[in-house]
C-alpha cells in the first residue's frame, strides 16, 4: 500500500487495516497489532521507514500514532534519536488516519 501512496506520502496503519478488512471497525482494529509487527519487520529489513511526529522512529520503540513510508532507493538507513519524554503516549497518539491533517 505504501508503494501506491502518492509521491511517497506516509500512510497510517489504520488505512492498511481498512484496505484489508473494509469499514467494519471491529475487524480492522483486530489487524492493528499484526500490521504494526509487520511494519516493524519491514523497517528492520530496510524496506520502509516508520515515522512518529514526522521523524524516523526505531521500530523497536514505536508507541502511539505512527505512519509508514517506503524507503527510497539509495536512501540511507535512518539514524534514530534517543527517546524523549514526548515519546510517551498522549491524546495526539490516538488520532486515526486523516484526523492529523493540518
Amino acid at each position: 500500500m505504501a508503494a501506491e501512496s502518492p509521491s511517497g506520502k506516509p500512510i497510517g496503519p489504520d488505512a492498511v487495516a481498512r484496505a484489508i478488512a473494509g469499514k467494519d471497525e471491529k475487524v480492522w482494529r483486530r489487524l492493528m497489532k499484526p500490521i504494526k509487527d509487520e511494519a516493524a519487520r519491514l523497517a528492520k529489513d530496510g524496506k520502509v521507514v516508520l515515522l512518529r511526529k514526522g521523524k524516523p522512529v526505531d521500530p523497536d520503540r514505536v508507541r502511539g500514532l505512527y505512519r509508514i513510508r517506503l524507503r527510497a532507493e539509495g536512501e540511507p538507513m535512518p539514524v534514530y534519536d534517543a527517546p524523549k519524554s514526548d515519546d510517551l503516549l498522549d491524546d495526539d497518539d490516538f488520532l486515526l488516519d486523516g484526523d492529523d491533517e493540518a
